[in-house]
């Protein structure tokens, strides 16, 4: 089913362009559009910023309405925008797909990437229950209700971004992210700022370390980027080959890539797998906000730490989004 070019979300015509030398332009590309429920409460623009985590992110855009983002779909780039209607008491997201070769395979492959990433079948009517009755927790999830929990979109994608977070201040990670997809990735032109698909795990297997230095890694880092993509193409590697394992044997699969380590494996878990029960270890940036939350006159001790958190173990990887939203809350990115 083919629908004429030029959404309501996005009039300008998309251009598309492959980075280096060879550059080309989706001159009569076409759209899909459809719409998408969740349950009830769902704010968009919490979870984009759950996504985002900074405002110069340029794979994750989002001009205040509408989230945009390339992606691979049945061997084509798709670009993606996504606007909330309705409530959030009662969602509904519109979306427009943009690609050359528009079909109901592409349809179905946007939907399931997108609920995926926006957390849209999750269902968290445990964790308000929980929270309404906890002193601690109430005030910040009333503040932020209606954020659902994100994922990445590849398992490339999870990996890079740890790998890239390690022992870096938030800024500093997502300028070198948004280094690799310039440098690797594809351009999509919105008529508006270029955002960039990020990398999948073959553009980058068969780079130099010295050609992923020059993103602004470390020569580790830059060896752990290539050999985990690697590692991803030789074994065919997807979210799949981890979703019936439980954390424990997915965290000692993760270890195995270079350069995943505890926090990294956890981060993993997390943020690719939508594993909600794990709180990256050794967090330093969460664990200051932690204390910064709890204990705004003092910093907590880990037995008194361990207290308070014992009653959320089902629940961490919300919490720990939620300190993400309070600390960009106080940096004013999020009114």
């Amino acid at each position: 089913m083919r629908e004429k070019c030029g959404g309501y979300f996005s009039p300008l015509k998309p251009k598309i362009s492959k980075l280096k030398s060879s550059v080309f332009t989706l001159t009569a590309m076409e759209t899909i559009q459809f719409n998408l429920l969740t349950s009830a409460p769902f704010r968009l623009d919490l979870t984009v910023w759950v996504l985002r985590r900074r405002d110069t992110n340029r794979i994750d855009s989002w001009d205040g309405k509408t989230y945009r983002r390339a992606m691979i779909l049945d061997s084509q780039i798709v670009l993606a925008s996504v606007e909330q209607r309705g409530s959030a008491a009662q969602p509904q997201l519109g979306v427009t797909l943009v690609c050359e070769n528009p079909s109901a395979r592409i349809r179905l492959a946007a939907q399931s990437a997108l609920i995926s990433m926006f957390g849209l079948n999750i269902d968290l009517s445990g964790f308000y229950a929980m929270a309404q009755a906890d002193t601690h927790l109430s005030p910040v999830v009333k503040r932020f209700r209606g954020v659902k929990p994100t994922r990445f979109l590849t398992l490339f994608e999870s990996i890079a971004n740890a790998i890239v977070l390690q022992q870096l201040s938030v800024n500093a990670g997502i300028s070198i992210l948004n280094r690799l997809a310039e440098s690797y990735g594809v351009s999509c032109d919105y008529g508006q700022n270029a955002c960039y698909l990020f990398p999948e795990a073959r553009s980058i297997a068969g780079l130099r370390v010295e050609e992923i230095k020059r993103v602004g890694v470390s020569a580790n880092k830059a060896r752990a980027l290539v050999e985990g993509a690697q590692r991803i193409m030789e074994r065919s590697l997807s979210f799949d080959d981890f979703e019936k394992m439980d954390n424990e044997p997915a965290f000692n699969e993760l270890v195995k890539f270079r350069g995943i380590g505890r926090w990294s494996a956890d981060y993993v878990l997390l943020r690719g797998l939508g594993r909600l029960d794990v709180f990256p270890r050794g967090d330093s940036g969460a664990r200051a906000s932690l204390d910064r939350w709890l204990r705004p006159d003092g910093k907590l001790s880990d037995p008194e730490l361990e207290d308070i958190m014992s009653g959320w173990r089902e629940y961490a990887g919300l919490i720990y989004f939620h300190l993400l939203l309070r600390g960009l809350a106080e940096k004013g990115f999020i009114a």
